[in-house]
């Protein structure tokens, strides 16, 4: 399939037979190169496309877009059942989805939609505590029942946020209410009230939200205030590879839901 090929072009890598090391791999490239970010979820609201296809997904690769979790986490399944992967979705409350890859017998925790860096398949069976480190954060799976797992990511040892993984498989058709909740147009739902870009680049991770800009690496963590559109505009296309259109398009989106990003 064309798109397939196009996506694992974009990843820089090739099409290999779908072992663990492999999705390792495809996850760690993923997360370097396909951002979390919401210029693109609100450009998909106003085209009523909340999650985009296969195909447009691909293309809009190209423009820089990346998604949130549903549009990361499900073309990413997607991705990996062309590559001959079984794959699930799990729930994760509140507000997320996750896969649940299954690999000779053995499933796996996978993420690419939560602007985090949890770079390797997690097998959450294998053990009641696991714990990641990267980029000034912690992440720790706790299991809490036979089907519950939790989710706490820490920075400098307090939590920021809590979500629970509910460990039984689903498919698409299960999270159509989540999805279309994600994208309810209200001050409630902070996501659509809120520009959030994650990068991870090298050993930097780059933190957009609104024109606050958090440059986080192992050691240290420097902010930037960008209030002068312009400046804002070339800082973001440089880190975020986005084009133009849409970083004035999220301007105006926002500016019609009264939330001012440039105080003339």
């Amino acid at each position: 399939m064309e798109e397939v090929e196009r996506y694992i072009e974009y990843l820089r890598m090739k099409v290999e037979s779908p072992t663990l090391n492999y999705l390792q791999r495809l996850i760690q490239v993923h997360l370097l190169r396909i951002p979390y970010e919401t210029f693109s979820k609100f450009a998909y609201y106003e085209k009523g496309e909340y999650v985009p296809s296969f195909s447009t997904f691909v293309h809009n690769l190209g423009n820089g877009w990346g998604g949130t979790c549903y549009t990361l986490n499900i073309n990413f399944k997607r991705l990996l059942e062309f590559l001959g992967y079984e794959c699930d979705f799990v729930k994760v409350e509140p507000g997320h989805i996750g896969l649940m890859v299954t690999i000779e017998g053995r499933r796996f925790y996978v993420d690419v939609g939560y602007g985090s860096p949890i770079v390797k398949p997690i097998e959450l069976e294998s053990r009641k505590r696991h714990q990641l480190h990267g980029f000034g954060e912690e992440i720790i799976f706790t299991q809490k029942d036979r089907t519950v797992y939790e989710i706490d990511r820490r920075a400098n040892g307090k939590t920021f946020v809590k979500k629970r993984i509910e460990w039984v498989p689903l498919k698409e058709e299960d999270l159509l209410d989540d999805i279309e909740s994600s994208y309810f147009d209200s001050d409630e739902n902070t996501t659509m009230r809120r520009i959030t870009a994650v990068r991870f680049q090298g050993n930097q991770c780059f933190f957009l939200r609104n024109n606050t800009l958090k440059v986080m690496t192992y050691r240290n963590i420097r902010e930037y205030q960008l209030n002068d559109i312009y400046k804002w505009q070339d800082v973001i296309q440089e880190v975020y590879q986005l084009d133009s259109n849409a970083l004035q398009h999220t301007v105006q989106f926002l500016a019609q839901r009264n939330v001012t990003l440039f105080p003339k």
